[in-house]
C-alpha cells in the first residue's frame, strides 16, 4: 500500500507522455488581436476547427475530433442555457473557463482508471467597449492560461514557447490591420507546424529560418487550407464572430 501514491504519480506521467505523443502532429493555433477585435487561425484539411461559443466568444482546438466535439458542444450550451437563464451579459470566458472546462479537463485527466481527453484548447473573448482582449488556453490536464496579447497552443510546451517567442518578437507591441495580423499569425503557425515535424529534435533546436516558414506555408498549403475566425467588434449584431471565407483570405495575403 506504501508504495500507492508512486504508482499514482507513475501512471500520471505516462498518461502525459502519451497525450503529448497524440497531440504533437496536430495542426497549431494561433490567436492574435487585431485593430477591430481578435482573430483565431489555423490550417486544416476539412473538418471546421474554428467555432463560436457565444457572441463574443470563440474557440479552436487540437486533439481527437471527438473529444474536441463533445467538449466543444458542452462549453456552448453551458453559455446558451446561462444566457436564457440570466442574461447575456452574464456569459464571459472566465466563468465557463473557470468552472466549466478546467474542471471537466482535470478530472478526466486525473481519473486513471478512465480514459483523459486528448485535447488542447484556446478560447478568446473580445472585451465590450474598454474591455481588452482576452485568450485562454486550457491544457489537457486543466491547467490554465490567460494571455491577453496573443496566445498560441500546438503540441507540446517547447513548440508552444517557440511559437510565441516568434510572435512577440514580429508583433513588437503593435496592434495590426486584420491583413498583417492574418500574415503574421500564418507565419507564427509554421513555427510550429515546422516544429511538430522535428520530433524530439525541436525540444533542442527551435531555431527557425524565414526560408523554412515559407517553404512550409507552400508545402502545407498544396492539399490543406487557412481557417481563420474572427470577433469583429465593428459588426453591428450581438454575435461578433464570423469566419472568413476563402476569398477574403486570399485577398488578405495579397495585401501583403
Amino acid at each position: 500500500m506504501r508504495d500507492m501514491p508512486y504508482r499514482w504519480i507513475e501512471a500520471i506521467q505516462d498518461r502525459r507522455d502519451y497525450i503529448e505523443d497524440q497531440l504533437r502532429p496536430g495542426s497549431p493555433v494561433v490567436g492574435l488581436p487585431y485593430a477591430q477585435g481578435s482573430l483565431l487561425l489555423t490550417v486544416s484539411k476539412s473538418a471546421q476547427k474554428i467555432f463560436e461559443v457565444h457572441d463574443r466568444i470563440a474557440l479552436s482546438a487540437i486533439g481527437h475530433p471527438a473529444d474536441i466535439e463533445r467538449l466543444r458542444m458542452l462549453v456552448t450550451d453551458t453559455a446558451s442555457v446561462q444566457a436564457f437563464q440570466s442574461a447575456t451579459e452574464d456569459v464571459n470566458l472566465h466563468r465557463l473557463t473557470h468552472y466549466v472546462l478546467a474542471h471537466t479537463f482535470k478530472q478526466a485527466f486525473e481519473a486513471i482508471v478512465g480514459e483523459a481527453y486528448i485535447i488542447k484548447m484556446l478560447l478568446v473573448e473580445i472585451g465590450n467597449g474598454e474591455s481588452e482582449t482576452q485568450f485562454t488556453h486550457i491544457n489537457y490536464d486543466g491547467n490554465v492560461k490567460v494571455q491577453h496579447e496573443l496566445a498560441v497552443i500546438a503540441g507540446t510546451a517547447e513548440i508552444e514557447n517557440a511559437m510565441q517567442n516568434y510572435l512577440a518578437a514580429e508583433q513588437n507591441g503593435t496592434k495590426h490591420d486584420l491583413a498583417d495580423a492574418l500574415a503574421l499569425a500564418l507565419k507564427t503557425w509554421a513555427v510550429g507546424r515546422e516544429l511538430s515535424q522535428r520530433f524530439e529534435e525541436a525540444e533542442d533546436n527551435t531555431e527557425v529560418t524565414d526560408e523554412q516558414i515559407n517553404e512550409t506555408i507552400k508545402t502545407e498549403l498544396e492539399d490543406r487550407e487557412i481557417e481563420v475566425g474572427v470577433l469583429d467588434s465593428s459588426l453591428s449584431s450581438d454575435t461578433k464572430f464570423r469566419l472568413l471565407t476563402q476569398d477574403e483570405i486570399q485577398a488578405a495575403r495579397e495585401t501583403n
